[in-house]
């Protein structure tokens, strides 16, 4: 048996279900007719806009390029170098007992620097010079002793003489009596007396020969004697020399026109003779050296300016910039860093000003002549990008074409162009920031190629 609703039952379902009215269904509507239109004329204002911003053109300057030599300059990071660095290191030791400059100060070639205690030094030299003086005399007494022996062989020749001469009378005597014994005219007793007479001259001959030999052997050993002084004397002379000159070591002078460093050994320390730390650095600032690197493919240029002197450098000083002319190039280094692909050169400055310190970096500019015809713009056309350098080339229909280009050199406001850019062809100079590849543009002016 199936139940019957109840009318509450009834009548809530039957509000539930009742359609929306038609007053609404026209508000409805009326709203969605609105958004679509709002959004059909915003749609309809911004292709307005983009029309219109197509059809705007950028203002531009613009210059031609040209065929033109440019000297070919290259910048780099230089390194002040001293033209000389001394260590001052002691050659003798001893304690300190004087230093005569102020740390940092500039000192002249032979002005006094430090003392160390020569006292000892002083009792070596007086010593080397009694030792020479005692030799001197020794020397004296045995050249006065070898002059005596050799006045003593010239009697003995004297001697000698004489008693040759008696010999050759007593021969002759006995010869003669000889005869006469043999004709009874003497005794043989006067003859066996000249016999005898004969040998007696003939044994002093002979010892007075014996004696004058032993003479000039006496006179060869005082020339020996005297030979051995003589080479006591050199020795004990190179003694004092040497002494002579470590006592000046004891005074220590510049040996160049410098700037000192910072001590490192004070006033009453004692000191060893070439000691490994130096008791100061001196370093040559003038003239100095200016150390920089240059690019390995201008090497055969390089070496031919050095040799006809037209590589020109100069050096921007840190802070003002300002430049200071070298008068040459001095240095090359003899091989090329195979790591960086650079080679080492060194410039002279005579840094009157001192204004150039040790260690100190620069902007370092060489320049060197052109090396033939290249494209030349303005520096300024010359944008970087994400690919490399590249320029902006007005068309015929005056729209601009964003080229790649290979930048060889810039030059005073001039940049050389390897390719990219045709002699002729106008580049955007001034009014980059606005443009984008094929951009409408409106030249306001041209500006005259550099150069000309």
């Amino acid at each position: 048996m199936r139940a019957e609703k109840s009318p509450e039952t009834m009548t809530g379902s039957s509000q539930f279900k009742k359609p929306m009215s038609r007053k609404t269904l026209i508000v409805v509507a009326f709203l969605a007719a609105s958004l679509v239109g709002g959004f059909a004329m915003k749609v309809i204002s911004d292709r307005s806009k983009v029309d219109n911003s197509k059809d705007k053109k950028i203002a531009v300057t613009v210059d031609v390029a040209k065929i033109q030599e440019v000297p070919i300059e290259i910048r780099s990071i230089g390194n002040v170098v001293p033209y000389s660095v001394v260590n001052v290191v002691p050659q003798v030791g001893g304690q300190l007992t004087k230093v005569y400059f102020t740390q940092g100060d500039f000192v002249r070639k032979g002005q006094l620097l430090f003392q160390i205690d020569p006292r000892p030094y002083q009792a070596a030299v007086e010593q080397a010079r009694g030792n020479v003086a005692r030799d001197i005399a020794q020397v004296a007494a045995a050249t006065a002793t070898m002059r005596k022996n050799i006045t003593m062989i010239g009697s003995a020749e004297a001697v000698i003489a004489k008693d040759q001469a008696a010999e050759d009378f007593a021969k002759r005597e006995k010869k003669r009596f000889d005869e006469l014994v043999k004709q009874g005219a003497v005794s043989h007793q006067q003859a066996d007396q000249m016999a005898t007479n004969a040998l007696t001259a003939a044994a002093t001959l002979d010892s007075d020969r014996k004696m004058h030999e032993n003479a000039r052997e006496v006179t060869q050993v005082d020339k020996a004697n005297i030979d051995v002084l003589r080479g006591t004397l050199r020795a004990d002379q190179a003694v004092l020399h040497n002494a002579e000159i470590q006592l000046g070591w004891t005074t220590i002078r510049s040996p160049l026109d410098g700037r000192t460093g910072s001590l490192n050994i004070y006033e009453g320390n004692v000191v060893t003779a070439n000691s490994v730390t130096p008791l100061v650095t001196i370093d040559q600032v003038q003239p100095i050296y200016i150390s920089f690197t240059l690019p390995e493919q201008h090497l055969d240029q390089i070496r031919r300016c050095m040799v006809n002197g037209t590589l020109n450098v100069k050096a921007l000083i840190g802070g003002e910039k300002t430049a200071t002319v070298m008068e040459k190039v001095t240095f090359l280094e003899h091989n090329v860093n195979t790591a960086a692909g650079t080679i080492t050169l060194r410039a002279t400055a005579m840094n009157f000003d001192k204004k150039l310190f040790p260690g100190q970096f620069l902007d370092v500019i060489a320049t060197m002549p052109p090396d033939g015809q290249t494209v030349v713009v303005p520096e300024s056309a010359v944008q970087p990008s994400q690919n490399g350098n590249a320029v902006y080339v007005l068309k015929a229909d005056n729209t601009v074409e964003f080229r790649p280009v290979e930048l060889k050199r810039s030059f005073a406001g001039m940049a050389a162009l390897g390719k990219g850019v045709a002699p002729g062809e106008l580049v955007v100079t001034d009014g980059h920031m606005q443009l984008t590849p094929g951009a409408s543009v409106l030249v306001q002016s041209r500006t005259a190629a550099r150069g000309n």
